[in-house]
């Protein structure tokens, strides 16, 4: 198998593994949600956690050793064969960001469950804080920016609908508008922001990355991480 092959099939395995396993687990939980009538409890979202953080594992391992072989094999990269360089190489662009997310999202969880423990769990549901970390790992900086707008965009269709619904639809006598629960927008938000990672990231719809990289802040935002 060429090195050139090797190569792509190493940025394949990298940027297409983590939205698609991403896109598996948040449909397994959807079919959960169509089964129970309810958000899935944490036993199952914590499952989520862990297939996406051993996918983040294998991933970058196979990448790591894929990119050592691919230096060994060509005339031009084997002066880079230190096992220091190697080892930094690796750590900041396979690891690192995988690394920061993990840490990101473990301390947002402990955040948000202190909080909520302190004022009587008010805030949130017992799922939420499992959704809000399953949702950070999904989206590694900064594909996490684009969770946040996707979860304000969710929050916003959502009371709209709910509005119609009971205002519009049911004909209610005095218009109200009641707040939505923000856990009904962790799995919607999830979906839509992943899939941008998974346009942005692979060529499967080359037409939608297209728009979307011509779109200002999102141009400047991945240009300023190097990404394209």
């Amino acid at each position: 198998m060429s090195a050139n092959l090797l190569g792509t099939l190493n940025n394949i395995v990298y940027y297409f593994a983590n939205p698609v396993i991403g896109f598996l687990t948040l449909t397994g939980l959807v079919v959960i949600c169509c089964k129970t009538k309810a958000i899935p409890s944490p036993k199952y979202i914590k499952l989520a956690i862990l297939i996406n953080v051993i996918s983040n594992i294998l991933r970058s391992v196979y990448s790591t050793i894929l990119n050592y072989y691919l230096w060994t094999t060509n005339p031009a990269t084997q002066h880079l064969l230190k096992f220091d360089y190697v080892l930094k190489f690796s750590f900041n662009t396979y690891w690192l960001v995988t690394l920061v997310t993990w840490i990101f999202a473990f301390l947002f969880f402990k955040i948000l469950i202190f909080a909520n423990k302190k004022f009587d769990n008010r805030f949130f549901y017992d799922e939420e804080p499992y959704l809000i970390a399953l949702g950070i790992i999904l989206n590694p900086w900064p594909m996490l920016i684009f969770f946040i707008i996707a979860c304000l965009i969710c929050l916003l269709v959502l009371q709209i609908i709910n509005f119609i619904r009971k205002n519009l639809i049911f004909k209610q006598q005095k218009i109200t508008l009641e707040r939505m629960a923000f856990i009904n927008i962790w799995i919607p938000a999830m979906f839509v922001a992943t899939a941008i990672y998974f346009v942005l990231f692979t060529n499967v719809f080359p037409w939608l990355k297209i728009w979307l990289l011509n779109l200002p802040f999102i141009d400047q935002l991945l240009t300023q991480f190097y990404l394209f």
